[in-house]
């Protein structure tokens, strides 16, 4: 099986934290993780909710919740939704497997804030080739992880394609599983105002 192409990004992601927080980056951390080859595009997201001390004091969270202001496609570790009252079923999802092997993706990331929620709006008909959002309500789910970090990062489409700029996205893990969730749109960015898009 082929391995996701890693980037160089340390200044990218730097960049990122210190916008978001509007405060100098003064730690670095080493993640034994990799970057999933496949991923299942499950639907879009609707909002993401997190937990900050960006605009505090250090260890003084408040919690924030983005709502999507444009699409924004979610992708999932395939077999990760899981039933809330039942976690050993796996949720049933449609939805295209989509490899990440020829995607550039960042070695580097910026850590977010604790994740809270996500909102997502899962496909509910058609195909795995071409699937369908539900309608108003219909597939609107609320997905939480235990112990899971927000982070951001670009993919690094200039290292492949002189023509194309790096894309933000953002991406929820956890320091034991690794990347689960992964979010990204054309208008999605973080600014100093938080997340946009």
């Amino acid at each position: 099986m082929s391995r996701v192409r890693v980037y160089e990004a340390e200044a990218i992601a730097k960049n990122i934290r210190e916008t978001f927080t509007a405060k100098k980056s003064t730690k670095r951390k080493r993640f034994n993780f990799s970057w999933p080859t496949i991923w299942q595009q499950v639907g879009d997201s609707l909002g993401v909710a997190y937990n900050s001390d960006k605009w505090k004091k250090e260890g003084d969270f408040i919690l924030y919740k983005h709502l999507a202001e444009s699409r924004n496609c979610a992708f999932c570790v395939p077999g990760f939704l899981r039933d809330y009252d039942d976690p050993s079923s796996e949720w049933p999802t449609i939805g295209p497997m989509v490899s990440f092997a020829d995607t550039p993706m960042p070695h580097d990331f910026a850590i977010l804030a604790l994740f809270e929620e996500i909102d997502l709006q899962l496909y509910t008909g058609g195909t795995d080739d071409q699937p369908e959002l539900g309608r108003g309500d219909d597939g609107v789910v609320k997905v939480t992880v235990a112990h899971g970090v927000l982070g951001a990062g670009m993919i690094m489409w200039e290292e492949v394609d002189d023509d194309r700029k790096n894309q933000p996205f953002l991406f929820v893990y956890t320091e034991k599983e690794g990347p689960l969730m992964f979010i990204v749109g054309k208008e999605l960015d973080v600014l100093a105002d938080g997340i946009v898009g």
